[in-house]
């Protein structure tokens, strides 16, 4: 019995070896995805932000009654997000994607560990069996779900695992081990800390169910070297929630709900780091 243990230690500790290889690898090739604003300035903790439109091309992520898609609503909120995070926060801000490309979940958090940014944001809009559902959810990076809607939203999210891996034959199993092995990171207990105030935030903005903060284990967090998060700002299965989803008005208020859970969140990370905070960012 020790004998196989060993064994089985020696293959989990050589397949990390080589995800950390693919991770590398997927970095250098990343900088051809991602979409870079303007610097204007390096006075906050989170200097470099990558967002991330959740789905694009070929995957269109959850379709609305009326036939909105999911990943069109993800990319105009992200937009408006990365311009209002230009214009007033400042910093360096990053796109994974700025049209409807469809780039592989692993390449996302590549883009973000290649740019060395402090804070990756990931943005969904939801879909349940129940056309009724409605409100925001914030996730987290964990090994198990926190419950079985957690479940089925990773599970969905998780569904566009790339062709690449698919043909190499990493399962379900694979990618529990990283998983696992990235929810025991540094960066999980600040995650948490964005979770709560994004969650927060969007729900006195939208005035919409609250929906809590939930952890899962979504493909698009694994292997972030930073805080990471995905928020899921509304059902689109819903059909009174899809449209107010497609609406340019409900785009700038989730926007500047998540604009200023960000601006707390930096405020906090500089108080750890010794700066002084002016609260009236807010």
């Amino acid at each position: 019995m020790k004998i196989q243990n060993t064994n089985y230690k020696f293959k989990i500790a050589g397949f990390l070896f080589a995800v950390c290889i693919s991770h590398l690898v997927t970095a250098s090739l990343a900088s051809a995805f991602f979409v870079e604003t303007r610097n204007i300035n390096k006075a906050g903790a989170l200097k470099t932000i990558v967002i991330d439109p959740g789905h694009g091309g070929e995957d269109t992520g959850a379709i609305g009654p009326s036939g909105i898609k999911e990943k069109d609503i993800n990319l105009q909120i992200a937009k408006k997000l990365e311009k209002l995070i230009s214009r007033k926060m400042g910093g360096r801000v990053i796109l994974t994607r700025s049209d409807d490309t469809f780039i592989p979940l692993e390449q996302r958090t590549a883009i973000a560990n290649k740019n060395k940014a402090d804070l990756f944001i990931s943005i969904h809009a939801n879909a349940a069996y129940r056309k009724g559902a409605s409100g925001v959810e914030t996730y987290f990076l964990s090994f198990g779900a926190s419950d079985e809607d957690a479940k089925r939203a990773a599970d969905f999210e998780n569904a566009a695992i790339s062709a690449r891996d698919k043909k190499d034959g990493k399962g379900a199993d694979d990618l529990k081990t990283i998983l696992m092995d990235m929810a025991q990171t540094e960066f999980l207990n600040e995650s948490g800390q964005l979770a709560e105030m994004l969650q927060e935030s969007l729900c006195r903005t939208l005035k919409v169910e609250n929906r809590g903060i939930k952890q899962a284990p979504f493909i698009v967090l694994a292997g972030a070297a930073m805080p990471a998060v995905l928020v899921e700002v509304g059902f689109i299965s819903n059909a009174r929630d899809e449209k107010k989803l497609t609406l340019p008005q409900t785009h700038d208020a989730i926007a500047g709900a998540i604009y200023k859970s960000l601006v707390r969140f930096d405020g906090m990370l500089k108080a750890k780091m010794g700066y002084a905070y002016d609260k009236g960012g807010m």
